[in-house]
């Protein structure tokens, strides 16, 4: 689930960057794109909440109030976009940066992060109740 969260975030950021690279252009980047890049992140931010909540991080929640943190910048530009404001760019550098900061923290989390293994040391090739079943072997 970590991965599919790394994902979303990362098409989040791609569609970002895009919006970004628009309004510093001068054009504007369509309230569509502007609502598809907040769902990728908020769908990031869910699937990253879940995939704790089974984990019982305990202390990696801290991942996902920095990523809420940077919800709130994103927020605050889709807010000022509905209303037909223009963006202050530091908001959208800030904003842009935060997040390029979370989402490379996530990804240095996740590969330090152990392989499942088995009591033997291997890693199991099967998933599912058959796997945790005492008879199966």
């Amino acid at each position: 689930m970590y991965f599919i969260a790394l994902f979303s975030f990362g098409t989040a950021a791609i569609l970002g960057i895009l919006m970004a690279v628009l309004h510093f252009r001068g054009e504007t980047s369509g309230k569509a794109l502007g609502l598809a890049h907040g769902l990728f992140a908020l769908s990031g931010i869910v699937l990253l909440s879940v995939g704790l909540a089974k984990l019982n991080a305990g202390a990696a929640w801290w991942l996902v109030a920095g990523f809420a943190l940077v919800a709130l910048g994103g927020a605050y530009l889709f807010s000022r976009q509905m209303k037909g404001e223009p963006w202050p760019g530091l908001v959208i550098a800030v904003h842009g940066g935060l997040a390029l900061v979370m989402i490379v923290v996530l990804g240095l989390w996740l590969a330090d992060r152990p392989e499942p293994e088995s009591e033997d040391g291997s890693v199991p090739a099967t998933t599912g109740q058959a796997a945790l079943s005492p008879t199966a072997a």
